[in-house]
């Protein structure tokens, strides 16, 4: 069995209840492929690939989840906001105008609720 290197750049998304667990996301310009995968401790148990289009309905869906956190009233992380400031740098890296229209429409959306945001909260306990 063969070890492959990890592609870079890659981010990680570390699972809210501990770091045993963590999704990974990795570009594969070649494919016109991102590659999404799931971590437990040090094994990938899991990929999936998405073609730029379905990356921008991911976007659109995620950012639809931090914009319903963004409007409840406590207990709101105080990282919506470094979120938000995610999906912007992810909306410029997009090439194509279909993809930054979705990924656009989604970071306005946050935007919109990270104003009506009652301001800064204390950050949650790692």
């Amino acid at each position: 069995m063969s070890v492959l290197p990890f592609p870079s750049p890659a981010s990680w998304a570390w699972d809210a209840r501990g770091h045993d667990r963590a999704v990974r996301v990795s570009p594969h310009p070649e494919e016109n492929v991102v590659n999404l995968s799931v971590w437990r401790e040090d094994v990938c148990v899991g990929t999936v690939r998405l073609r730029p289009a379905d990356v921008a309905v991911l976007i659109a869906g995620l950012t639809d989840g931090l914009a319903d956190l963004a409007e409840r009233p406590a207990g709101t992380p105080a990282t919506v906001s470094e979120l938000a400031d995610r999906l912007t740098r992810v909306e410029s890296r997009l090439a194509r105008s279909t993809w930054r229209t979705a990924a656009t429409a989604a970071a306005t959306r946050v935007r919109t609720a990270l104003r009506r945001d009652p301001g800064p909260r204390p950050p949650l306990a790692s």
